[in-house]
């Protein structure tokens, strides 16, 4: 099996994104989710955007059909944000 290349945890941030619902930045390793989503949608953005930390290569399409399906799943399964 292929060694994966050490990703360093990236820092997650809610705030008023506006028109965006979320953000990866790399040279900052950041993520920047919007404070106004739904839980569902808070998931699967959280999952979008570390998936572009994760591959910078990835293309938006593949990123957008992956994190859709991870993030349904994960749904279903009754993951949800605790307090």
């Amino acid at each position: 099996m292929p060694k994966l290349n050490k990703i360093k945890k990236p820092r997650v941030v809610n705030k008023n994104l506006g028109s965006f619902a979320g953000f990866a930045t790399k040279e900052e390793n950041l993520i920047e989710v919007d404070k106004f989503l739904s839980p569902s949608e808070r998931l699967v953005t959280l999952v979008h955007e570390a998936l572009h930390i994760a591959d910078w290569n990835m293309s938006e399409k593949k990123v957008d059909r992956v994190s859709e399906l991870i993030g349904e799943v994960l749904w279903k399964q009754g993951y949800r944000k605790i307090k």
